[in-house]
């Protein structure tokens, strides 16, 4: 469609789909997005790739969001071309579904930004993405930055997107466009408002089978979204995603308020056992509400997802700490290192709903 689909034409879409639930989260061998669409070490991490897939499959998932850098497709764009095909082929064998994102609002300050440098990748160890100055670290003042800021880099973003939609909006192994990550992140606001409307526009003149969409992430006192930017997100997609990494609670109150836009939804980050955000709760309501999933981390690796965000660190410092926060669990992720479950019971959980979903839309059940 060269326009935003009607509701009626985005359910017709979403119910002839079985449940989406993905994952979200970088190959165990790799740190950041650099390393995982680089053309360094492409073999040893493209070997990780397909055990995840495997290991996501036999779990019960079909899907998984991949989040694409810029930097990657600019200065290495032969390779990451190929290498994207390549994810592309591996993620059709298993039976996954991609749902590729785009453009990314959760960055660092132009003063803690560098310039990418290819080769092996620097891992903090103990540290949220395996970067102690990350996105999630705490202090930050000044708004992120990204190379799309630069007027000389701008019109290579839009290259870019125009070139994946041409490429990509007629294959079914893309089975939605993320137009952008957490517009607003990083104290962004509404800078990168006109770069995530052109990004629509790009792919919507090619005329994509898939649904656009650009996620909301954060909700005022009342679990509703108010801010400009992340509003346009939302009047803007096809299907609604959203992240929530609160509580049971939290989760059915955005629920409750996303519903008013009578389209599909799809919560494509989620999982934060620190902050009660459960797969034993969260899984069976998404199930059960016919609400797609893409819950964070698949297997702990080098990014470390496991370990809280930064914003956490001065509560776990401080032996009176009281709160709700559940600081000795892990935050994401469902498997250890060695491949075993985090925790079984969970495991059994996404099993168990998986097959209850795809049972029922065999039987032509599924969201009657």
């Amino acid at each position: 469609m060269k326009q935003q689909w009607s509701k009626e034409q985005a359910w017709e879409w979403y119910k002839a789909q079985p449940w989406i639930r993905g994952f979200n989260g970088y190959p165990q061998n790799c740190v950041n997005r650099i390393a995982m669409w680089q053309a360094h070490n492409h073999q040893a991490v493209i070997a990780q790739i397909e055990k995840e897939f495997a290991l996501a499959r036999e779990t019960g998932l079909n899907a998984v969001r991949a989040i694409i850098q810029f930097e990657v497709w600019y200065y290495e764009h032969d390779s990451f071309m190929a290498n994207l095909e390549e994810y592309l082929n591996l993620a059709q064998r298993y039976g996954i579904k991609v749902m590729l994102c785009l453009g990314n609002d959760c960055t660092v300050p132009k003063d803690d930004w560098k310039p990418v440098v290819f080769g092996e990748q620097n891992v903090d160890w103990g540290w949220h993405s395996g970067i102690r100055k990350g996105p999630h670290a705490k202090g930050y003042r000044a708004p992120g930055y990204m190379m799309a800021d630069d007027p000389e880099y701008l019109p290579e973003y839009y290259r870019m997107v125009d070139e994946l939609a041409a490429k990509y909006a007629k294959d079914e192994r893309i089975h939605i466009w993320d137009v952008w990550n957490e517009i607003g992140n990083g104290r962004r606001g509404q800078m990168s408002v006109p770069y995530m409307e052109k990004f629509f526009e790009i792919i919507r003149s090619h005329d994509p089978i898939q649904p656009l969409t650009a996620d909301c992430y954060h909700y005022d006192d009342n679990a509703e979204v108010s801010a400009p930017e992340a509003l346009c997100a939302l009047e803007l997609s096809d299907v609604i995603t959203f992240h929530c990494y609160g509580s049971y609670q939290k989760t059915i109150k955005v629920i409750e308020f996303l519903k008013r836009y009578g389209r599909p939804l799809i919560n494509n980050e989620w999982l934060n056992r620190i902050h009660k955000n459960r797969v034993e709760e969260l899984f069976p309501l998404f199930y059960l509400e016919g609400i797609g999933s893409y819950h964070w981390g698949l297997i702990q690796g080098f990014s470390q997802t496991y370990e809280p965000w930064g914003s956490y660190f001065d509560k776990i410092a401080d032996p009176d700490y009281e709160g709700d926060l559940e600081l000795t669990l892990l935050q994401h992720d469902l498997y250890r290192f060695n491949g075993l479950p985090y925790v079984a019971k969970e495991i059994a959980i996404i099993k168990e709903f998986a097959a209850r979903a795809d049972e029922k839309f065999k039987k032509g059940e599924w969201l009657k």
